[in-house]
């Protein structure tokens, strides 16, 4: 997960099992839950900002699931996600953990 110096980091959260992207009234957030328990999450509320955008880059996924106000993302495997503001736009991206043998 590299990043340029014009980037800031929103947060990074491990064993993620699914991403909800979300927008109610005039703010948009993003979830992440943790995989194999869908009721423990990480929530991040995004600045007010008509202008923005978010972006989901690097992500193996399994199913995509769009119910506006929102959007699921289940993954394939377990991911260390890192959201990341640059500008206007926040990115979410993530790798693979590796399997447990």
């Amino acid at each position: 997960m590299s990043r340029s110096p014009e980037q800031t980091i929103i947060g990074r959260v491990k064993q993620v099992g699914a991403i909800i992207l979300g927008h109610s009234e005039n703010r948009s957030w993003i979830e992440l839950c943790n995989d194999g328990d869908l009721m423990h999450t990480k929530r991040f509320e995004l600045p007010d900002d008509p202008t923005s955008q978010i972006f989901v880059e690097e992500i193996p996924h399994k199913s995509t699931i769009f119910e506006p106000p929102r959007t699921m993302i289940f993954l394939s495997r377990p991911c260390e996600i890192e959201i990341v503001q640059e500008g206007n736009n926040f990115i979410v991206r993530g790798q693979s953990e590796p399997l447990l043998v």
